[in-house]
């Protein structure tokens, strides 16, 4: 007999082969999942028939459709995972399991061949269409998750050898096609926008931001005000006049009151949410901050003017901010000598 011992992730062919043996012994950090529909294909060595037969055909269809891997305590519940153990006993379990396998103590169990949590065949055709229409809603322009219901399908009417050889032929017709090649390329692309040589490579960490400034309380400024109060970072909010200031202000009032209105803030929590604002005219305040945050105007020499203001008036260490959607970070940094440190940032209510 063969016995699995899992510790981390078993994703895609990791299950897949852990599926054929007689068991499988896991920790608690394991994590099991047929993940292959992300990538445009199905599951290719034998995970559409095993599965549906260790955790029942509703659960196996959620756990391929979304890719959704499941952890270690889920999948003992489920029948997927026999035991979990400390990693410390992993291996010796593992062995011990698979000879009372030998000596006639546990039961010699072939996935391929079990129809125990398997549905009747009415119900069966019931999960799969409503399988089907949840696919065509939410993917209606992708084959390949059809695809993978027709050969779960085949494997509950026709036998779960028929069943293999549907899921074969799919597999290496879909691992050539366009859908397969453009999902890889998506997967592999996300995560090199992560990786930024001298930067996430060298270990750095983020900064400590313990005080935010604003420039600008319109709108913008405001709504970002509100939201790093509700934070609870304090904040300092500059504008040009007091006019503009108590408009700004009132905004952020606002903000806080609609909250107490729909009974998601209580009226202490108001005051001291407030009392985390600080307006301002000048810049005084803003020797202490650790990041600023200029919301004005799209108007190139505005903000190089504010920027070179903040240059002159931020500790060395203080992120400089930008919310500009159309202009080159260079070009608001040019009248600067703190390019390195000038960032553009967004918030999305």
């Amino acid at each position: 007999p063969s016995v699995a011992a899992i510790d981390g992730p078993a994703l895609g062919g990791g299950l897949e082969i852990s599926m054929v043996c007689q068991a499988r012994i896991s920790t608690s950090n394991a994590q099991l999942g047929l993940t292959e529909l992300q990538f445009g294909v199905i599951p290719g060595f034998g995970g559409t028939q095993r599965l549906p037969r260790l955790v029942g055909l509703t659960k196996a269809l959620e756990m391929m459709m979304l890719s959704k891997p499941i952890k270690a305590e889920e999948a003992h519940e489920l029948g997927l995972v026999d035991a979990v153990v400390s990693p410390n006993d992993l291996l010796n379990d593992a062995r011990r399991w698979a000879l009372d396998i030998c000596e006639s103590k546990r039961p010699w169990v072939r996935a391929l061949y079990k129809t125990d949590k398997l549905e009747s065949p009415e119900v069966a055709r019931e999960i799969l269409n409503s399988a089907r229409v949840q696919s065509r809603k939410q993917a209606a322009n992708l084959q390949h998750p059809l695809v993978c219901i027709d050969a779960v399908e085949e494997g509950i009417v026709s036998g779960p050898r028929a069943g293999l050889r549907k899921e074969a032929m799919a597999f290496q017709e879909l691992f050539f096609s366009g859908t397969c090649k453009s999902l890889i390329h998506v997967f592999f692309s996300q995560r090199a926008t992560s990786k930024v040589p001298g930067v996430t490579d060298l270990g750095l960490m983020p900064r400590k931001v313990s005080k935010v400034a604003i420039v600008g309380g319109g709108p913008m400024g405001s709504g970002i005000a509100t939201t790093l109060i509700l934070s609870h970072y304090p904040v300092i909010l500059k504008e040009i006049n007091e006019k503009f200031l108590n408009a700004g202000i009132g905004r952020i009032k606002e903000n806080l009151q609609s909250r107490v209105r729909k009974g998601k803030m209580t009226k202490d929590n108001y005051d001291k949410t407030l009392s985390l604002l600080t307006g301002v005219l000048d810049y005084e305040k803003f020797k202490s901050v650790d990041l600023a945050i200029e919301t004005v105007v799209e108007n190139v020499k505005l903000k190089q003017q504010i920027f070179a203001e903040l240059e002159q008036h931020c500790p060395s260490h203080c992120i400089l901010a930008t919310n500009t959607s159309t202009i080159d970070l260079d070009l608001i940094g040019e009248k600067t000598n703190s390019q390195d440190r000038i960032v553009g940032t967004h918030f999305f209510a």
